[in-house]
């Protein structure tokens, strides 16, 4: 399969742009198919008619005909780097119609056999408008000479420090929000995305965890240090606290080295991405089937058979619901086996009750040590407690990935942790 790049997006002129934009309702689909040079096969009526091209003119033209000069090449960069990679993707799109007017989509686009499929949507939330704020920074920023892979990677930056692990989360985020407020709009009834919402939502949360666990890994590290220091000052009679000092360097190293290995295992993120593939393609599928079944009241598809097309977007939906139970059990499957591990380590940070009650002994045993050794308890209490409530925080997003699975598979009722697995 080829593809073409971002060189290849053509720009409208600026004399062929008007204020304003196309009205469409809500309520309304888009659909077109291209083959895999982005050459349009075939297409809806509401394609159509909000584009202002009559049929001849889209079928056999590239589907840049309709891209506006609102749009970032960063975005169209990002996307064909996913749809290379054979993953379907949503994106807010700004399209130009014949009338130079604009009118901006939700779009999923499909690969399928030699070529895609989009299906688009009205967009309405506040998620939007962020995005179309970002879009117009992204485009100043390639006015001044940025290049459409350094837009990309400021996007998915900004995507980041937004709170989303990565573009699979919030392109499933962006997706299930614009389908509830297309719902509320049209009078539609509402999407049932509820239990992979939360899923998709607790396994961010998840993700977003880990940093501030490997700050305070490293900070028990440093007051370990510190402890040492304040043994070796005493000399033997700061044997006890020097002990005391190498049992929490050798835990803080040990959980540091298991968020590592777990980290570059992909065991964080996998949760988030298969959570987040849940919740896209479940709402995949349900635009997927809409269009469809629309288009049975559709009698214009372009060069296209309405049968065939419709046949195209069954398929998909099918292969997208199996592939969304599939993402539901892995995600479950992880967040289980996740709980029992962080059960582990909350077990080991809990045993540590006991030494830190040692090192208050050894303190007041050794008044020379004075309020230096007072502060350095201080630390451990505060370490502690912390990563105690947040380990306990993440499990509990474990939990709630389990639960939200079990919502919609019986099979996937969360089970207690019957033992701790090995760090």
């Amino acid at each position: 399969m080829t593809f073409h790049g971002t060189a290849d997006v053509v720009a409208a002129h600026p004399s062929d742009v008007r204020d304003g934009e196309v009205p469409f309702d809500f309520g309304e689909i888009f659909f077109s198919r291209t083959d895999d040079r982005g050459v349009i096969q075939a297409g809806n009526a509401v394609f159509r008619r909000v584009s202002g091209y009559e049929g001849s003119r889209l079928i056999g033209a590239p589907h840049r005909i309709v891209r506006h000069p609102l749009m970032p090449k960063a975005a169209f960069h990002l996307l064909w780097e996913r749809l290379k990679a054979g993953r379907t993707t949503g994106v807010y799109v700004c399209n130009r119609a014949l009338d130079g007017r604009a009118y901006w989509v939700f779009a999923v686009v499909v690969p399928v056999g030699e070529g895609f499929l989009s299906v688009r949507i009205k967009p309405g939330t506040a998620m939007f408008d962020r995005v179309r704020a970002v879009y117009a920074e992204l485009l100043a920023a390639e006015a001044q000479g940025a290049t459409p892979a350094e837009g990309a990677a400021e996007l998915m930056r900004r995507l980041k420090a937004a709170g989303f692990p990565g573009y699979d989360s919030f392109q499933a985020q962006a997706l299930a929000a614009e389908l509830a407020h297309r719902a509320e709009r049209a009078g539609f009834p509402a999407p049932a995305l509820a239990p992979a919402v939360n899923s998709a939502r607790a396994a961010d949360r998840i993700a977003a965890s880990i940093a501030p666990v490997r700050d305070m890994l490293r900070k028990a590290l440093h007051i370990a240090i510190n402890l040492r220091i304040v043994a070796g000052h005493l000399g033997s009679n700061g044997r006890a606290l020097g002990a005391i000092a190498d049992n929490y360097a050798s835990l803080s190293r040990d959980l540091s080295g298991w968020i590592e290995h777990q980290s570059a295992a992909g065991a964080f993120a996998g949760i988030a991405g298969a959570a987040g593939e849940n919740l896209f393609l479940k709402a995949a599928t349900g635009l997927l089937d809409e269009m469809a079944e629309t288009f049975a009241r559709d009698a214009e598809a372009g060069l296209g058979d309405p049968a065939a097309e419709r046949e195209r977007l069954s398929a998909a939906a099918a292969i997208y619901r199996g592939r969304a139970q599939e993402c539901n059990e892995r995600a479950a499957r992880m967040a289980l086996d996740l709980e029992a591990q962080l059960a582990q380590m909350r077990h080991r940070i809990n045993a540590l009750d006991a030494i830190r009650m040692q090192c208050r002994v050894e303190g007041a045993a050794t008044a020379s040590a004075g309020g230096e050794l007072d502060h350095i308890v201080a630390q451990l209490d505060r370490f502690q407690d912390e990563m105690g409530g947040r380990l306990t925080e993440i499990m509990s997003h474990g939990r709630d990935i389990q639960e939200a699975a079990a919502a919609t598979d019986a099979r996937l009722v969360p089970r207690p942790v019957a033992h701790a697995l090995r760090i």
